[in-house]
Parts: C-alpha cells; structure tokens; sequence
C-alpha cells in the first residue's frame, strides 16, 4: 500500500503557533529603537528550535501513518476520511510545539494512532484526553499508569513488591514504583489531588495506612482507564 514520503513532510498551512511567531517578530522589529536587534535575538533562540519541533512532530505522526498502512489496519484513503484522525493530528501538532517531554510526545503519538482505529473514543473523550495531555506533567501520566494496576508497574519494571510490605501507604507504593519521587511528596500530592478531581483516580488521599492488597490495589476510574488506554 502507498506509504506517506516522509523525505518530503512539509506543512501546506502555517500553524497557528507560526503566526504567532510571525505576529511577535512584526510586533517586535516595529519597537523604535531597540526593534532590529530583538528581532535577531528572537530568529536565533526561536525560530529554529520551534521548526525543528514542527518537523519532528511531523515525522513522528508520518511514521505512525506508515505503521498502520503497512499492517493493513487503515489505507491512506481512510485517514484522509477520517475526521476523529484528522482533528487529532492538528490538536497534537499544535500541543507537541509546547512539550519537549519524550513521555509526553509518547503519549501524544500513541493518542494519533489511536484515534484512527476504530475503536477511537467518541469526540468529547478525544478531546478531553487531548486536554490533560497538554495540561498535565509527567507525573501526572505516571501516577496513572502506576495505579492502574500496581503489581504490573513494578513487574514491567523488573522488580519485585518487596516481601516486608504488611501495612503501609500509597506513598509508599509511589516512590518504591517512581524512585525519582522519593522525598517528592510537595510535587506528588498536589498532582495526586488534581487526578481525583478530575475524576481520574477513586482515592481522594494518599495518607491512609492499609495492607498490602489494597496498597497494590487499581485506583484508576473508567474514565482513567479509558484515557490510559488512549495514550497507550
């Protein structure tokens, strides 16, 4: 099946963040005086880092296109037809020229090949995913994915749940599962409470002591599950 050239990306339309960047540079050299020289400041440390990310992201959403043809899960006819794909393409080009996250890129190409499956969510979802993506940190999407299901966590991880583990705390699963949350507390529990208020995760706190079992227990809700599976 025809494949898309990626040797030849190259966008047809100026992204919005482009204009911007174009606006800025106008509004910028019409400054009296100082204009000229802020122009130059703003092309050398902008204007290729934000193309090099255009094009990047292009590549990334070529390759996912590529895949899915080759296995003969879509036909490029489709994906032109597809409109859930096509809204997904344009949302993520435009969050992944503000993230240089390599988590969050991931997740945002999974969310490309995902939306042109049958199986992608209704718009409101789609949209929705697209949203805490661009809102969200990583941790957010780690503490996720952790509490899904924690036991598969740490096994992916190639670790074992430590055998003294009787009674204890979702802390204690965190930064055992996320080493690079140990002592994180002040950044984890502020983005733990932002996931149950979004209905994310069905625990409110992360303070209560309890056994082992319900320490490894799944606290993401549908709605979290649904996501997950999204960006997965």
């Amino acid at each position: 099946m025809k494949q898309v050239d990626l040797e030849g990306l190259d966008p047809d339309l100026e992204p919005d963040s482009e204009k911007v960047n174009r606006l800025a540079r106008i509004g910028i050299s019409a400054l009296p005086v100082v204009g000229g020289p802020l122009v130059e400041i703003f092309n050398s440390v902008l204007e290729s880092p934000l193309n090099k990310r255009r094009t990047e992201t292009m590549i990334r959403i070529g390759e996912v296109m590529n895949e899915l043809i080759e296995k003969g899960v879509v036909t490029e006819e489709g994906l032109r037809e597809n409109e859930a794909f096509i809204s997904t393409v344009a949302e993520v080009c435009s969050i992944s020229l503000r993230n240089h996250e390599a988590e969050k890129l991931e997740a945002l190409r999974n969310a490309v090949k995902n939306s042109a499956l049958p199986s992608c969510p209704s718009d409101d979802y789609r949209q929705l995913f697209l949203g805490f993506v661009d809102a969200c940190t990583v941790t957010h999407i780690k503490l996720l994915h952790l509490f899904r299901d924690p036991r598969a966590w740490i096994a992916k991880q190639g670790r074992e749940v430590p055998a003294n583990w009787y009674m204890g705390g979702l802390t204690q699963v965190i930064e055992y599962s996320i080493p690079e949350l140990i002592n994180q507390s002040s950044l984890y529990t502020p983005i733990w409470k932002d996931l149950y208020q979004r209905g994310l995760v069905t625990t409110d706190s992360l303070g209560t002591t309890m056994g082992v079992d319900s320490m490894l227990a799944g606290r993401a809700t549908p709605l979290g599950t649904k996501l997950i599976e999204f960006l997965s």
